[in-house]
């Protein structure tokens, strides 16, 4: 087990549920990790929302109910919930950031209020964020 806590993010369990691509298996590996407690890491209650829209985007809410109930069961009480200061660091956030998707800085914004600074995702515009240190799944070593 690690030291530190990670921040994972959503496309870490859509890449590792979804249709074959180059982060598929790492991002399964890194969720089997999270389940034997090889890795510590935490998510918000946001990713939760965008895992059941993106599914229901694509007409499969199904997929997404049941991905988001097992990312619950997984994360246990790493699930940390988006807080009025939260949401008042995110309206800064997007100040400083506005080319940045208001979404990934709601888990910015939770990820300092958590004192956390590293984030597993294969979002490469994280790596414009001052506050967080990305870090890519197909790159991620525990």
């Amino acid at each position: 087990m690690t030291d530190s806590s990670y921040f994972l993010d959503t496309c870490v369990p859509m890449y590792a549920t979804g249709r074959e691509s180059k982060y598929r298996d790492a991002c399964y590996q890194i969720l089997h990790a999270i389940a034997r407690k090889e890795v510590s890491a935490v998510t918000d209650t946001e990713v939760i929302q965008e895992i059941i829209y993106r599914h229901h985007a694509i007409a499969r809410p199904a997929d997404g109910t049941k991905l988001a109930s097992d990312l619950l069961i997984l994360m246990g009480d790493g699930m940390l919930p988006v807080t009025r200061d939260d949401a008042e660091r995110f309206v800064t956030l997007s100040r400083s950031y506005p080319f940045i998707r208001p979404r990934d800085l709601v888990h910015v914004a939770v990820m300092v209020g958590a004192g956390i600074d590293q984030i597993l995702t294969a979002d490469k515009h994280f790596d414009a964020v001052r506050e967080v240190r990305r870090i890519d799944p197909l790159d991620f070593r525990w």
